[in-house]
């Protein structure tokens, strides 16, 4: 049988942590030739929320095992809105049975937009086991 954890994003203007409403949320994750394959597209509800989204991940009882494969799997989340810097999250982690919540500040754009980069990358840390 098939092993899934789950995703909650929470998009939040990055100061001021309120919600931002209508983001888009998209969650992907590479293939065998590295390509990226787009698993969910979501937009974000009034209270900056987008989920929860089923995923794919390993059996739990991998992470029992020393030397085993990685008990879990890594995802790829990209989230825009505009009049704010994109926001990417590289190697967020689910595991099976777990529901995950992401964090997403987004910064705004500084004006004139030329002086300020147009995304943020955030490379997850992978969990200690």
């Amino acid at each position: 049988m098939a092993q899934t954890g789950s995703l909650i994003v929470r998009v939040f203007a990055s100061r001021a942590q309120l919600p931002i409403q209508g983001a888009t949320v998209l969650v992907a994750q590479r293939d065998d030739q590295g390509r990226y394959q787009l698993l969910s597209a979501l937009i974000t509800d009034e209270s900056g929320l987008a989920g929860p989204v089923s995923l794919p991940a390993p059996d739990v009882a991998l992470s029992q095992n020393p030397g085993s494969p990685l008990p879990f799997s890594s995802y790829s989340l990209v989230v825009e809105h505009p009049g704010y810097q994109v926001a990417i999250f590289q190697d967020l982690q689910i595991f099976s049975g777990v529901e995950t919540t992401q964090s997403v500040p987004l910064m705004p754009l500084s004006i004139p937009e030329s002086d300020s980069p147009r995304q943020q990358i955030t490379q997850v840390t992978p969990q200690p086991l």
